[in-house]
This record gives C-alpha cells, structure tokens and sequence, in this order.
C-alpha cells in the first residue's frame, strides 16, 4: 500500500511532465448503456465517447485526492485535468498508430529488465528506491507482480497504470531514436561551414538603421500588407479553432457606506468575542468567521502583516483587536504557544485486520497483540525497524513517510510531536482497518509556535451595491448590442476594452479566472461575431460585458486578422525598401564605400576578425545574415544593399586570415546533431496536423 501511495504520487507529477502521457483505462463494457451519450470527439479514426472520457476524468480526480490529501477538487483542477486527459488521449491514438505502422513492441523481457535487470527504468528506481539507503527495492517489484491478483481493484488498477506508463515511455524512446537518426548535416554541408569557419574576416560596414526613416516617410498601402502576409503565411497558421472577445469589467467594490458598515459589525463580533467561554470559543469562530477554526500551530512569522508582529508579543490567552489584513478584517485569540518542530519523519509498519479487505483474515484483537509485540521488540533493540517491516508489515514496499511540515500528519501528527526522536509508538487507524507500528525517525529544531482562534470577516461589497454595478453593466450592455457600438460607447464613457483569445476550453479571459461561462457563450453556434452577449457574467469578482470580436478558423489567419498584428514587420520591410532604393542610388557608377556612405549621409565602420559563428557583428548586434555574407565574401569587391534584422547594410571585405578557433567539419556535425534531437518534440504535431481531430469538449463541459 506504500508503494501503491507512491505510485499515486509519482503518476500525478507524470500526467503532468510525460510527453507520451500515462492513463489508466477503466475496465467494463461501455456499451451496455443504452441512453447513449453523444460523441465527444473523434481522434483520426477513433471516435471518443463522453462515458470513456469521463471515466478517464474521474479516475484523475480519485488520483488526485488520494494524492493531494482532499475531498474536493478544485475546478481549475478540474479543468487541467480534464485538458491533460484529452492530450493524452490525442497523444496515445496518434503514437499508437505510429508504432504499429513501424513494428515497434516492447517485449516482456525487456520489460522484465526494466523491472529488475541491468536497464532499470527511471518512473520504478524513482518509486521503489528506498531514499535512506538509496537501494532500489526489487523484493517490492515482486511483491506487487506476486500478488497481482489479491490486490484490490484501485490497487490492480494502479499497477497497470505504472507498468503502462513503462512500457508507452519505452515505445517513445524508439520512435524518438527512429527520427533523430533520420536528421543529419551532409559531409558536403558540413566541410562548407567548416571553411567558412576556418577564416576570420576583416570588413568596412556602411549601415543604415531603420529608424533613420522619418515616420512620415513611411506610407504603408494595402498591397505591402499582401505581399508580406503572402510571404510570411505560414506564421500566422491556426491549429485549433479560436475565439477573439472583447470585454468590459465592472469590479464589484464596497462603497464607503459598505466599509463603515463592516467595520461596524466587526466591532459587535469583537465585543462579543472577548466574553466567550473558553469551552464555547472554537464554535463561536466558526459561526461568527469567514473562514472555519484552524487548529494548526504556526510560527508568528506565517501570519500576515500586522497580525504576525501581535502574536508575536502576545502571551497565551491575548485577545488581539480587530485590524486590516489584506482584504479582510482579523481578529483573534492566541489559545496556546509551544516549541515544535517545522518538518516530522516518521516510518510506519503497517498491521491491518479483516476490515482492510484484500487478503488480511486476522481479527482487530490479533492485529493488536502483533502491533504491541512488534513495538516491544523494536523498542526494545531486537529487531532493526526495517528488518521487521520487512518481516511484519502488510506493506514491505515503503514505510518511509518522508519529510512533512508540522500538521501534515493527519491523526498521527500530534503523537510524532510529543514522541522523541528514534522514539517508537503503536496508533490505531481512526478507520479502525488496523494499527500502525510508528518510529520518529527526524524532526528539525524546534521553534516557538501559536495555535490561534482567528475571526476574518471579508471586506467586500454589499449586496445593494452589487446589485447597483450589475445594474450599470446591465444598461450599458441594453444600450450596445454590437460590438462597434460596445466600443463606441466604451471609449464616450471612458472604460477599458480589453482584449483577449481563447480556445474552446479556456477557463480565463487573460487575467480574470473562472470566465468559462463566457467562453462557453462565445462557442454557442447561436453567437455571431459582432454580437453582445445577453448575459451579464460574473467572474473573479467582477461584472463582465463580453462580445466576440473574430472567429480565427483553423487553417490560416486571414490577412484582417492579423494586419495590427503584423504592421510592425510591414513598417520594418517598408523601410528596408526605402532604404535599399537610396542605397542602390548611391551605388550607381560608385566603388568607394566612403564615397557611397558620404552621399547617404552615413559613416563607414571598421569591423576586425569577423568570424563565421560570432553572437554578434560588433556593435551592430545580431545580424546572422550579414555575418554569413562577410564570411561567404572573396575578394573587395562592394556588396549589397542587404537586408538585416536592425537596417540595411553595405560591405566590403578588406582582408582575411585563419581563425584562431578553428572547428573541423566533424564537429559541425555533431553539434548540429544535437539541435536535431530537439526536432523530435516537433514530430507529435506534425502527426497532430496531418489527422482530423474533432473536439466537441467544449458542449459538455
């Protein structure tokens, strides 16, 4: 069960990080329900049913609050997860299909040496390596592949996960092999820019920066937008469908009538407070408080400004009077100060009874008599603790709990405090399954510490006031019911457009969280672009007036959608133009450089041993094509005008010597082998590009 628990750990990081994503299917018969659902979506040829996808969310979420030590998920956990299951759905019907056109398996002997061989994989030396001996527990491999069949279904279900995930990362690790081993510089390439290399270049450089055209100057027409969006195309390619909104917020405040009436009922609260039994005190916070009781102890230093400086001068039973903390008001009493620890270890030799399930037969008093026993010969100096959790535990695999802050322990949490260090002690699980063999193994230094009763009361905004700011909202969304007149509007009463894109499962307009009512409005097949929505949306705390502004298909941008975006780069090719011509003038029956630079009223500058792969051309910054055209320059004949990323330029090489840094052709291989391994993260969205993939999500959730 340890291991299991660190196998639950461990697989929520690999949801995360793992690029060939791990699941665990559930097992059952997805077509015995006969009110089925509508399709969620379709991968290539594989059609992906709302039940399958849910059953995959789900199974995330049991993950994660096993993981994470919760009841309930957060929904912008909801949302991640719900993201990472589909990816991985995407990601497993389009490798799948990649490693069967290619053969690619992955036998049972290389998974057997990957279990306890000489190739041990990383997800299990990770997992089952003990982390105070740094030895990878191969009899915990075993345990689990035993015992396959008494485990319980969670536990069965896990298992597979991990050994899942194995086998998928090793299939990737071949396909990855295939492609980078199909990218390679050709020996004819690389003597090339061996040579070019080889010398170091002297140069006369006459520059002319882009900003050296006057603004006015720079007349852009529509044909310069064409032939750069025609010419930079690909940069503008829309891979999923896209929603442009437009959006007016109406923070939701309190009024200064809405401040002085808090401060006046905190003031009641903090009267009444100060005469509460002791006895009656925990119950009085949580039904006066914002926030329920906290029992956990904490340093002065983990409270906020100004409460920590108060409890830190208070005595154990202060009251400390009501002030300002961030958004809220605090008051609070200071119930107990003590020295603890900020971190606990503790190992854990677990003996379970009947009710745990599995294949456990041994009754609560059996499992007692053993736990006592195991304490004493422990205690006792008998047995090494890890001798006999290998001997008497119901889960060998790991009894390390690891490092964990100070009230992180659950019911176990206050006896680790009170217990010594190498200290041992028997704990029945609050769920009476069984009892726990517990060994204090670590604790830092203690610290002074307070357990606080605290009363917050929010500092928000009445409900006539909100219901006054909706009402604005609401008039001004009645009155503009297009987006130009939204805008219009917008810009007459002074209030901020903001502007922002989304895909179909957003949860966020930009910084405004929980907005994913809105996005759901903007995918409705009833909105049209230009429309207003109806709806006043709340968000974060705020009113939202919400309007699409575009739709960005998939496939290519249109030239309207883009052309704000791309005006920068038009302005940069207009100016190089308008340069270029000057430059070609000047040029004309001319071969001095200084004479050339005289009629442009620019200078000639001196660079010295320029060299093929320079970060920079001197003080010109990174110019990669000029360097590349010093270098490939023979003889002093003048070149250009050339189109760098600051200006355009004019050169003439004066000279040239070897590089004192030569790198032959073999190295340049090499190092461009290295940048081709990064291609391969590039291959799933060419597969992605290159398949149909429908997502529906969006109606569902």
């Amino acid at each position: 069960m340890g291991a299991i628990g660190t196998i639950r750990k461990h697989s929520w990081i690999a949801v995360a990080v793992v690029g060939v994503a791990i699941v665990a299917f559930i097992i059952g018969d997805l077509t015995k329900n006969n009110n089925k659902m509508p399709d969620l979506g379709r991968i290539g040829g594989t059609t992906i049913t709302y039940q399958h996808f849910n059953n995959l969310v789900e199974e995330a979420e049991e993950n994660y609050k096993r993981q994470q030590g919760v009841t309930q998920v957060p929904s912008e956990v909801q949302m991640q997860l719900r993201e990472q299951m589909w990816q991985q759905l995407v990601s497993e019907n389009l490798m799948d299909a990649e490693f069967s056109k290619l053969g690619l398996t992955v036998s049972s002997a290389e998974m057997n040496d990957m279990y306890v061989g000489t190739f041990v994989h990383p997800y299990l030396r990770q997992i089952f390596t003990n982390p105070q001996t740094g030895e990878y527990q191969t009899q915990a491999i075993q345990y689990y592949v035993d015992n396959f069949e008494s485990l319980d279904t969670a536990q069965k279900m896990e298992w597979v996960q991990l050994e899942k995930a194995v086998k998928e990362d090793r299939s990737a690790q071949k396909y990855n092999a295939l492609i980078a081993g199909g990218l390679y510089m050709p020996k004819a390439i690389a003597a090339q820019v061996a040579a070019l290399s080889s010398k170091v270049s002297n140069a006369n450089v006459v520059a002319l920066p882009y900003q050296s055209v006057a603004e006015e100057e720079v007349a852009l027409t529509d044909a310069d937008y064409q032939k750069y969006y025609e010419k930079h195309r690909n940069e503008y390619r829309v891979r999923e469908e896209l929603r442009e909104i437009d959006f007016i917020i109406y923070p939701i405040v309190p009024t200064p009538q809405d401040l002085a009436n808090i401060q006046a009922d905190v003031e009641k609260v903090w009267g009444e407070f100060q005469e509460q039994d002791p006895d009656e005190l925990v119950f009085f916070v949580n039904a006066e408080s914002d926030r329920s009781y906290d029992s956990t102890y904490r340093r002065a230093d983990e409270f906020a400004a100004p409460m920590d400086s108060a409890i830190r001068a208070a005595a154990e039973g202060t009251f400390i009077a009501p002030r300002v903390v961030g958004n809220e008001w605090q008051m609070a009493k200071v119930l107990k100060i003590e020295n603890r620890p900020d971190s606990l270890r503790a190992s854990v030799i677990y003996i379970f009874n009947e009710r745990a399930g599995g294949t456990i037969t041994r009754g609560d008093e059996q499992a007692k008599q053993l736990a006592d026993s195991v304490r004493n010969i422990v205690a006792g100096g008998a047995m090494d603790f890890e001798e006999a959790v290998k001997q008497y535990s119901d889960d060998p695999s790991k009894s390390d709990m690891e490092w964990q802050l100070d009230g992180s322990y659950g019911f176990l949490n206050e006896k680790i405090v009170e217990t010594p260090e190498g200290g041992v002690f028997v704990m029945q699980h609050p769920a009476e399954v069984g009892y726990f063999v517990v060994k204090v193994t670590g604790k830092t230094a203690p610290h002074r510490k307070y357990r606080v009763a605290t009363i917050t009361r929010v500092i928000a905004a009445s409900e006539a006031t909100t219901r006054s700011i909706y009402n604005e909202a609401n008039r001004f969304a009645g009155n503009n019911r297009s987006h130009s007149a939204m805008t219009s509007a917008a810009q007459a009463e002074n209030l901020q457009v903001r502007n922002t894109m989304v895909n179909a499962m957003s949860s966020n307009l930009g910084q405004v969280g929980n907005a994913r009512s809105i996005v759901q409005w903007a995918y409705n097949e009833k909105t049209k672009v230009g429309d207003v929505a109806d709806q006043i949306f709340e968000a974060d705390d705020k009113y939202i007036v919400a309007a699409l502004k575009d739709v960005y298909k998939v496939g290519y941008a249109t030239l309207e959608q883009v052309r704000t975006m791309m005006e920068n780069q038009v302005r940069v090719e207009k100016r190089a133009e308008i340069l270029k011509e000057r430059a070609n003038e000047a040029m004309k029956d001319c071969t001095d450089l200084a004479v050339i630079a005289g009629k442009l009223n620019a200078k000639v500058d001196t660079l010295d041993s320029v060299a093929f792969n320079d970060y920079f051309l001197g003080q010109f910054g990174m110019e990669p094509k000029i360097q590349a055209a010093i270098a490939a320059t023979e003889g002093n004949d003048i070149v250009g005008p050339l189109q760098g990323s600051n200006g355009v330029y004019m050169l003439q090489v004066t000279g040239k010597a070897d590089n004192p840094k030569p790198v032959d052709a073999e190295g340049i291989r090499n190092q461009y082998s290295m940048s081709y391994q990064q291609k391969v993260r590039s291959a799933q969205q060419v597969l992605k590009d290159n398949t149909k993939i429908v997502d529906q999500r969006n109606k569902f959730f």
